[in-house]
C-alpha cells in the first residue's frame, strides 16, 4: 500500500501492477499511484530510470481538493500518461525546484512553497488529461464534495459500520440523499459501495498481512467467521483462505 506517488520515466521500461491490473510505464511518460492503491513491480528495463516524489495522503488531499472526483477515476483507469517534449521539460524542472527546496534550510514558507509546486504540477496534469476528457469541470461540486466527506468517513469508520444510516448522520443529511449522491458520483448505491469498499479493504489485508482469517473478520466487525465467508465468497465465489493462496507471491 503507498501514499500518493506521482513521477516521470525519463528512459527505459517497467511493468507494474495497481490493484491486480497490469500496466506498461515507458520513457516519456508520468505516472500516478492514488492512495491506498496496492502497487507491484513487475519487470523493468538496465536502462528505467524514473524522477517521482511521494507524498502523505493529507498533503496530497489538501493539494487535489479543487478537482473534480473524475480526475481520480481516470488516473485510477490510466496510471501512465504519454507526455510532451516541453511537458517532460516542465515536469523536470518540478521536480528539480522541489528537491531544491526540500533542502533549503531556514526557509519560513517551505511548506507553502512545495505546495504550490505540486499544485502547479498537478495544474498542468489536469491539463493533460483535459485532451482525453475535454471540457472537464474545474472545480467539484456541491455533490462531489459530500461525496468526498463520505469517503474520508468510510476510510476512518469502515473497520466497525456499515450503516448508511450512521454516516448519513454524520454528514447530516438523511440516508436516501446520500444513497443519491453514491449514485451520482459512483452508480451504485450507498449499501453497495460500502460494500465495494469494505471487500477492497479485507482484499489488501487478506494479501498484505499474515493476520489469521479469523483475526481479518474480528477487525473488520463480522459478527462470526461464517458471516465473514458468507460475504467474501457471496462477492468473489471463493473463500478468504483460497483467495490468498491465490494472490500471495
Amino acid at each position: 500500500m503507498v501514499e500518493f506517488v506521482t513521477g516521470i520515466c525519463m528512459s527505459g521500461a517497467c511493468e507494474f501492477e495497481i490493484q491486480g491490473k497490469r500496466h506498461t510505464l515507458r520513457a516519456n511518460h508520468i505516472f500516478c499511484v492514488l492512495p491506498g492503491h496496492k502497487v507491484r513491480l513487475v519487470a523493468s528495463s538496465d536502462d528505467c530510470l524514473t524522477d517521482y516524489a511521494v507524498i502523505s495522503r493529507q498533503f496530497a488531499q489538501d493539494i487535489t481538493s479543487r478537482f473534480p472526483n473524475v480526475m481520480f477515476d481516470y488516473l485510477t483507469a490510466n496510471p501512465t500518461m504519454p507526455m510532451t517534449p516541453t511537458a517532460m521539460v516542465e515536469a523536470m524542472c518540478y521536480f528539480d525546484l522541489i528537491e531544491a527546496k526540500i533542502s533549503e534550510r531556514g526557509n519560513l514558507f517551505q511548506k507553502d512553497i512545495i505546495f504550490n509546486i505540486l499544485y502547479s504540477y498537478t495544474l498542468d496534469l489536469y491539463n493533460m488529461i483535459n485532451r482525453d476528457l475535454p471540457n472537464l469541470p474545474l472545480g467539484k461540486t456541491a455533490t462531489e464534495r459530500i461525496f468526498d466527506k463520505f469517503s474520508v468517513l468510510v476510510h476512518l469508520h469502515i473497520k466497525e459500520t456499515r450503516r448508511v444510516a450512521y454516516y448519513a448522520d454524520q454528514l447530516n443529511i438523511t440516508p436516501k440523499h446520500l444513497s443519491k449522491v453514491v449514485k451520482q458520483i459512483k452508480g451504485v448505491s450507498a449499501k453497495n459501495w460500502l460494500n465495494e469498499h469494505l471487500l477492497f479493504e479485507v482484499k489488501q489485508t487478506l494479501v498484505g498481512t499474515s493476520m489469521s482469517i479469523q483475526e481479518v473478520s474480528d477487525i473488520y466487525s463480522f459478527s462470526s467467521a461464517d458471516a465473514f465467508h458468507h460475504f467474501f465468497n457471496n462477492a468473489t465465489g471463493m473463500s478468504p483462505s483460497a483467495f490468498r493462496q491465490q494472490n500471495i507471491r
